[in-house]
């Protein structure tokens, strides 16, 4: 007897710790599905490549030092768009990847590549259409 209660209580019990993560209902959750975009949103990726060379012996300094460039870069994105062309902006989506190489053979370089993604509401057109 004991031999099935015990798997059997011991099942009924992972079951029942899982029943929450089952139940929600992930589209609604705060971080939406980058995927899905709110009603009037358009989805704006931007694309940010930087380069700087690296004197010998800082490429963790250098490392830092472009990695903050980017950030301030990707962070200010929504700003320009707001100036321009946007009503309201948000940033959905963020990538960076950095490498160092030394292609040319005249000094070890730093890179860093990355899109930012952002959900957009246009503003309405004051001018129409001619």
């Amino acid at each position: 007897m004991n031999r099935f209660l015990i798997p059997t209580m011991l099942g009924l019990l992972l079951a029942g710790v899982a029943l929450p993560a089952v139940a929600q209902n992930f589209p609604n959750l705060p971080l939406r599905n980058p995927h899905q975009l709110p009603d009037g949103y358009i989805s704006v990726q931007s694309g940010i490549s930087l380069s700087y060379s690296v004197p010998d012996g800082s490429n963790e300094e250098q490392q830092e030092k472009a990695l903050k460039s980017f950030y301030k870069i990707a962070a200010s994105s929504c700003s320009t768009l707001l100036d321009t062309i946007a009503e309201a902006c948000e940033i959905s989506a963020m990538s960076s990847n950095t490498s160092a190489n030394n292609f040319d053979g005249r000094g070890q370089r730093l890179s860093v590549n990355g899109q930012v993604t952002m959900s957009v509401k246009l503003k309405l057109s004051t001018t129409s259409a001619k």
